[in-house]
Formats: C-alpha cells, structure tokens, sequence
C-alpha cells in the first residue's frame, strides 16, 4: 500500500513540476512566398530544429507587397519584430546602414564564409564595408527557360540560340510557323512583361550587363554615379526594345506582368522566357503537391539556356534573399535558428523544395549533376548582382518608373519619340546622380544622344536568314536573265516592224 502511495505522490509530484516548469517561448521567423507552398516547406525543416532543441518555431510568410512596409516597421521598433528574417539581397545595405539589423563578424568562425560562392557571400554586407550583416539562404539567377517539344519541333539547338541575333531568329521561326493549341490558343516566340511588372530592372539587367552596360558606375575616385546614358547601356537597353520594335514580341505582351507570362509558358504557348529557376523544380511534382507535371509544360518539358551573348558575354541576372537577426533582439538562441537554416544539410533540402539554387559550393557540385541546373550553377562564375549599396533601394524605383515610362511609349506607337526617349534618360541620370550625392557634369546632349541611338538601331537591323531551294534558286536565276530577255525582244520587236513597213 505504501508503495502505491508513494508512487501515486512521486507521479503527482513530477506533474506538478512539468506543469511549473515555464514554456519556452517560440522563435518567430518571417520569410516571403518562396516556392509553391512556403509556410509548410519551412516548417517542415524547424521540426527538426525543435526536435533538437526543444524550442518550438513559428512561421509568418509576407507577401513581397507587403514585405518591406511590415519589415521597415519592425526593424525600427513601431511593431513587433520576429528572431530571424528574410531580407532580399538588395535589402540587406539599407538596414544596414540604419544599423537595425546584427553585426555577424563575432560568428564568422560558425558561418564558414568560404562555404559560399562570391556572388552570393558580396550580398552579405555593404559595398565597401567589412562588416558582415547576414547569411545568404539562396540564389535566384535568371536564365533562359526553353519548352524542348517546341524548339525540337522547329530544329532549334542549345548552340544555334547562344547570340543575340540567333536568339532573334529561333523566335522568327516560331512565331512564322503560327502553331495553335488544342485550346486555341497560338504558339508565340518569346514574351516578357511590361510597365506594370514588379521586375522592370531585373527584366532589363541581363541584357544592358552583357552589352558592357551598368546602371550605375563608380568613376576614378571610387565614387558611384549614374551610367545610363553610356553607349555600352543604351546598346542593352536598344537590344531589349527591339523584341518589340522587329514584331517578335507582340505589344500586348506589354499589358502583362511576370506571373502572367509564365502562366502561358506553363501552358506551352511560349517557347522562350526568361525567369527564375523554381519553374524547373516545378515540372518535376504534381499539380496537389504545387507542381506542373501535370501541365501542358510537365509533358513539353523545359531546358535551360544561357543568356544570349551580347557584345561582352552572356551575364545572367542574380538576386536571392539572406537571413538576418534584428539588431534588437536579446535571444541567443536566435543565432542558433540562424546558423541552422543557413547549415549545407538545410541549405540543400530548402533549395531542393523552392526550386532556386543554393549558396553553398559544396551543395552546388551535387545541383550541377543534373543537366538543367548544371546551366545555372555555370552561370554563376559570370552572372552579376546589383550593386550592394544603401541607396539602391530607390534607384530600383527610379529605374522602375524610368522602364516602366519607355514600355508606355512601346505600347502606343504615337507616343514614341527620340526626344521623349532621351529626356527620360537624362531626368533619371540626374535623379540617380542626385541619391548618389554626385555633381552631374558632361552628360550627354540630345543630338549625341540621337547619333549613339541611331546607330545602334541601324546595327539591330533584323538580319533574317532565308533558306534558299530550288524554287528560289530558279527564281533567281530567271530574275537575272530578265534584262538580258528583254533587250532581245525588243530588238527582234524592232525589225519585225521595220521587214513590215518595207514589204508595205
């Protein structure tokens, strides 16, 4: 009996205690829509971390709409701010520089920088500065996406569209050949969105970087200025319209933005877009599990191909988001959360679930067994990510309006004009100089300006190349015989009019 007594007490006393005992407060953590189903892809990785620790983990996905507004808030303290954040790679130089966000340079030792490609790690802090403000979580590099039934239908190759001007030709073909789905809906080349698209710069980056162009520039002093109005950055900008002004683009593509235009992609009625990787992750899960193996492009099946080369090379956009700690906050246990979401292990099974790639070198020689990804991970060596300084965060608006400004001139013809073209320019260049804090000398004149603009748009002059078969080649031939033919006739026409006037 006593023995069940002090059994009964030994139970209750444990109880007593496990209910005493305080619970342990959850690490919030905000991340943005990243892949098909956010919140529950990274919940599944924090089980883990909980089963481990013993802290449970709370995730709050922000729209990108909404993200900088509610992030803006909590860094500076008028809301509640969360133990770990996503910020994209942009971001991180802004609440930087307003010190709202960790130093890290302590942890470096934990964080192993050598893990990370460059490209990825120069995200980490700001231009300049060694101080190190968060870890990169993944990369979003931007390359051509191409739908193989289409391309191997029209004898298209991965080496035949490596320039610019094969690129313009492979759309021609596409777009010749008119082919109408099942829904009736037609088969166009390419398309891209217009001026009310989130992406403007990201769409215009590829292009202008690998024509040797910037959107801004440091002079010899170190200094940043705006480069818009350089030759090299008009030439990018030129090859970019000229999807619309050679009609390879229809205008109404225009009216678009990016999630519209991979939908038609995902329905097989573009050959050609250039968007970020998660499309190809997509193509290999079902529609119930967020995928589109199911859609018209799970069966087309989709291959990746390098930015067609400009005047210096193919360099592909890349952004990507890193995670930070706000600087307010007291929990040590937040680095923890940290370090463990940034490990290769989590890096790797993260990446694998959202479709973009990995930061992580390591991790990256694995990615590039497969053959579409393999694409991307070379292009890392010469892609480019936008400059990591404070202010870029407005001069992305800036240059937001600016693209946004020149698609509303491509979309009704009547507006179009050199003078409307170079006053946008010239006003951003002053903005852009102005943010910078720098004195806007020797810019550009208008009749400059129209020379370097005319003749970019005489070399982006549509080389077409036509088959030639025996039709063309008879044609030909009887095209040059023709004067020859007529001489003769009119000569025999003479002398038969001259024997008839005699004989009468």
């Amino acid at each position: 009996m006593n023995r069940i007594m002090h059994s009964i007490l030994a139970i209750a006393i444990a109880s007593t205690a496990v209910m005493a005992a305080p619970k342990k407060q959850p690490l919030t953590v905000w991340i943005m829509p990243n892949g098909a189903s956010p919140q529950e892809t990274l919940e599944k990785r924090l089980e883990l971390y909980t089963k481990k620790t013993g802290i449970p983990t709370k995730v709050e996905v922000l729209d990108w709409g909404e993200a900088w507004n509610r992030i803006t808030a909590a860094l500076s303290g008028t809301q509640q701010a969360p133990d770990v954040l996503q910020l994209g790679t942009t971001w991180i130089p802004y609440f930087a520089s307003r010190k709202e966000i960790k130093p890290l340079n302590e942890e470096l030792s934990a964080i192993q920088p050598e893990r990370f490609v460059p490209v990825s790690w120069n995200t980490t802090h700001i231009d300049g500065d060694s101080t190190i403000y968060s870890v990169p979580w993944f990369i979003d590099i931007r390359a051509v996406l191409a739908n193989k039934r289409i391309l191997a239908e029209h004898g298209i190759t991965k080496d035949s569209i490596r320039t610019y001007e094969g690129f313009k030709n492979a759309i021609r073909k596409v777009n010749q050949k008119d082919e109408v789905l099942e829904d009736g809906a037609h088969v166009r080349g390419y398309a891209f969105p217009g001026r009310s698209d989130w992406n403007l710069p990201h769409n215009f980056a590829p292009w202008i970087w690998s024509n040797g162009g910037s959107f801004i520039k440091k002079d010899t002093d170190g200094k940043w200025h705006a480069n818009i109005l350089s030759e090299e950055t008009l030439l990018g900008i030129a090859s970019y319209l000229h999807f619309i002004m050679d009609t390879l683009v229809a205008p109404e593509a225009l009216q678009t933005n990016t999630a519209q235009i991979a939908q038609q992609f995902n329905n097989g009625e573009l050959a050609f877009i250039v968007s970020t990787s998660e499309i190809i992750m997509q193509t290999r899960f079902h529609g119930n599990m967020g995928g589109l193996s199911n859609a018209r492009i799970g069966s087309d099946s989709v291959m990746v191909v390098p930015i067609p080369k400009g005047k210096v090379g193919s360099v592909s956009f890349i952004g990507g988001s890193n995670l930070a700690i706000p600087a307010s906050n007291k929990r040590k246990e937040a680095l923890d959360l940290l370090l463990f979401l940034t490990d290769d292990e989590n890096l790797d099974a993260y990446t694998k679930q959202i479709g973009l790639l990995p930061p992580s070198r390591k991790v990256l020689q694995t990615w590039a067994e497969d053959e579409e990804y393999r694409v991307l991970v070379r292009a890392l060596e010469t892609g480019r990510a936008y400059v990591a300084i404070p202010e870029w965060g407005e001069l992305e608006q800036q240059l937001n309006t600016l693209f946004s400004a020149i698609w509303e001139q491509m979309e009704i013809p009547s507006l179009y004009s050199e003078d409307k073209l170079y006053e946008i320019f010239k006003d951003l260049t002053v903005e852009i100089d102005k943010k910078l804090n720098y004195p806007t000398t020797n810019i550009m004149t208008a009749a400059e300006f129209k020379a370097a603009w005319n003749k970019i748009n005489e070399e982006s002059q549509p080389k077409v190349e036509v088959a030639k078969d025996s039709t063309n080649e008879a044609v030909d031939s009887n095209m040059k015989k023709a004067p020859f033919v007529f001489v003769v006739m009119l000569v025999l026409g003479f002398l038969f009019a001259f024997l008839r006037k005699r004989k009468k």
